[in-house]
């Protein structure tokens, strides 16, 4: 049975060698079950807060503070801790040198839609009545997992949503709806494909299908993601395609849910189970702390935590964690 100081080893190993090789052994995405740790949960956390700070500043902008009722709100904090959370790095070559560029990502559609499914916005962009309860949504039911088909209108929504978020830059983005590419294959697929529309992965694969397509970035790179849940078929079929359509080599680490099916050695499933438990309780702290009727205020300004910080925080704890050297 493996270590945990082994398993983060191999780890280390697959992010070194995934950047050097990924022409040797093009057109392969794998999905591994990650055991956890400093730099996965407080990388997902770091995104987790922005998504959610996002929320504040635009409910604080519009004047949203009493819209809706108790299970209005309810129903909107447990979509700031429940939706899926997707950071996806590509790396790829142009002119010799070697770029990198960061994708981030949440399940579910823009925020207006989120707020006006949960009763806080009314249709007239006002705060909505405090008798308006909630929408036919669970109140432990992620917008990521609904049936959801992406319009115009919400694809609009979400773009101006952007100023809400910290700014694009070349090396960090945060992933939007999109349509599919007329000719493109990023694509949800199999019997409940609707409800996948907007799931976390697939929007960064359609981000990146887009940005290959646009020249923004090289085909035939190497991408390195983490996703705060057990990826679905959908998206792993979606990982299988974009990986032999675009020359795309590398590994998505899922930390696992505990009720969720997925198959991987007892220690590493339980490692990952027990990940994915702090980092929900980490996000459930701060969305019941910050999103609450009527006490919202705006966060100061904040950026994606760099790639170059969770490898380093991924190699201390490595390097602190290691009784001897990887294969002994």
């Amino acid at each position: 049975m493996m270590t945990r100081p082994i398993l983060h080893c191999l780890r280390l190993g697959v992010l070194a060698l995934g950047i050097s090789a990924s022409t040797a052994h093009a057109g392969n995405i794998s999905i591994d079950v990650s055991p956890g740790g400093p730099g996965i949960e407080g990388a997902l956390f770091s995104d987790s807060r922005l998504f959610a700070d996002a929320y504040r500043k635009m409910i604080v902008e519009k004047g949203l503070l009493t819209g809706g009722n108790s299970a209005s709100w309810h129903g909107l904090r447990t979509e700031a801790h429940s939706a899926t959370l997707s950071r996806m790095t590509y790396s790829y070559s142009r002119g010799g040198r070697t770029f990198t560029r960061t994708y981030h990502a949440r399940s579910g559609p823009a925020m207006e839609v989120v707020l006006a499914r949960k009763k806080v916005i009314g249709a007239d962009g006002k705060p909505a009545p405090a008798t308006s309860g909630t929408s036919g949504a669970s109140g432990t039911e992620s917008e990521g997992s609904r049936p959801y088909t992406i319009t115009e209108e919400d694809i609009a929504k979400d773009f101006a949503e952007r100023k809400y978020y910290p700014a694009d830059t070349p090396t960090d983005v945060r992933v939007r709806n999109l349509k599919p590419l007329e000719d493109g294959i990023v694509r949800s697929s199999g019997k409940e494909a609707a409800t996948h529309a907007a799931d976390a992965e697939l929007k960064i694969f359609r981000q990146i299908e887009a940005d290959v397509a646009a020249g923004v970035v090289e085909r035939g790179g190497t991408l390195t993601g983490f996703v705060s849940k057990a990826v679905c078929p959908s998206c792993t079929a979606a990982a299988e395609e974009l990986a032999e359509e675009y020359g795309i080599d590398g590994t998505i680490y899922q930390l696992v849910e505990p009720t969720a099916e997925v198959a991987g050695a007892e220690e590493t499933l339980s490692q990952s189970k027990a990940a994915s438990g702090r980092l929900k309780s980490l996000r459930r702290t701060y969305s019941t702390a910050h999103l609450r009727r009527e006490t919202i205020t705006t966060p100061g300004e904040a950026r994606w935590l760099e790639t170059e910080a969770v490898e380093r925080i991924e190699a201390e704890e490595a390097a602190t964690s290691l009784a001897q050297p990887c294969g002994e």
